[in-house]
């Protein structure tokens, strides 16, 4: 009889143990937010990456990279300013991931090209970044091809 007993309460630990582990599984399943689907055009821009805070509390003068280094690792999203003077936020283009990976805040202050999706809504224009990559090194080799054609 005891055996019989202590069977049925294992039995009842185990088959509550599981119920409660699903339950637990459905609320987070719940919790997590829905992926957004935002909607715009696919862009390829060069411009100078900043942080936000600066660039609107001085847009004429620039920043200096470990400025905003601090202000970036403060939380102030990143911003692109282009040859025109538009500003655009930028945003991750995955969610749940990091938009600024540390090879990226090594670029704060300097000239980068941004591709990704350029959405705008309400006064604000933002890219979802897909790709940043620092620019620099495109404007030095067409430098030197030119100064190879004035010497030929």
């Amino acid at each position: 009889m005891k055996r019989t007993l202590n069977v049925a309460i294992v039995f009842l630990l185990a088959a509550g143990t599981a119920y409660f582990g699903y339950a637990v599984a459905a609320e987070q399943e719940k919790a997590k937010p829905a992926k957004a689907e935002a909607k715009g055009e696919q862009v390829t821009m060069t411009g100078q990456l900043s942080c936000t805070f600066c660039k609107l509390a001085h847009p004429d003068t620039s920043c200096k990279p470990e400025c905003c280094m601090s202000c970036s690792k403060a939380g102030d999203p990143p911003m692109l300013t282009d040859a025109e003077g538009n500003m655009f936020l930028l945003l991750t283009g995955k969610m749940g991931e990091a938009l600024m990976t540390p090879e990226r805040v090594k670029m704060l202050g300097g000239q980068v090209t941004i591709k990704g999706m350029l959405v705008k809504g309400k006064g604000i224009q933002a890219i979802y970044v897909d790709s940043m990559e620092k620019a620099e090194a495109k404007a030095e080799v067409k430098a030197e091809a030119k100064k190879t054609e004035e010497k030929k």
